[in-house]
């Protein structure tokens, strides 16, 4: 069964290496101090299976909006709802939530539209390949 909780410092190292397994360097990879930081500061809830984690999502929570930073779903559990799990345990405990998205990524986009996310601008050259970001956003009332 998965299990969703609080990240912390001594799954540093697996959250790199899924990190790492999932964005390449055009899509700002975080490091083993990024995720020190983050888990000692801000909301970054792990999903756990069979004692590995298969995904993480990262929420800047000092923002006036809270602001998805990252979403990561390991390769192995890709297609078996990790995804919408972690998006679920967000949307129930945040009222608003702001966040930037690949334009190319159309899975993710389907995602967050499930979750009521609207698109709110595109912000060009957001990537440092060039691609396109989409900033999207949800309300309280989207559900």
């Amino acid at each position: 069964m998965l299990n969703l909780q609080q990240a912390n410092l001594s799954d540093i190292s697996e959250l790199c290496e899924l990190e790492n397994s999932v964005f390449d360097e055009f899509n700002f990879p975080l490091s083993k101090a990024n995720f020190r930081y983050h888990i000692q500061k801000n909301y970054l809830i792990k999903a756990v299976y069979d004692e590995q984690i298969w995904g993480y999502i990262l929420v800047l929570i000092k923002f006036k909006v809270p602001r998805i930073y990252s979403l990561a779903v390991s390769n192995k559990a890709r297609g078996k709802g990790v995804g919408k799990a972690l998006m679920q345990k967000v949307c129930d405990d945040f009222v608003r939530l702001r966040l930037e998205v690949r334009a190319d990524n159309q899975n993710a986009i389907s995602l967050y539209e499930k979750f009521g996310f609207k698109t709110q601008k595109i912000i060009k050259n957001y990537y440092p390949d060039s691609c396109d970001a989409l900033e999207m956003t949800k309300a309280q009332d989207a559900f």
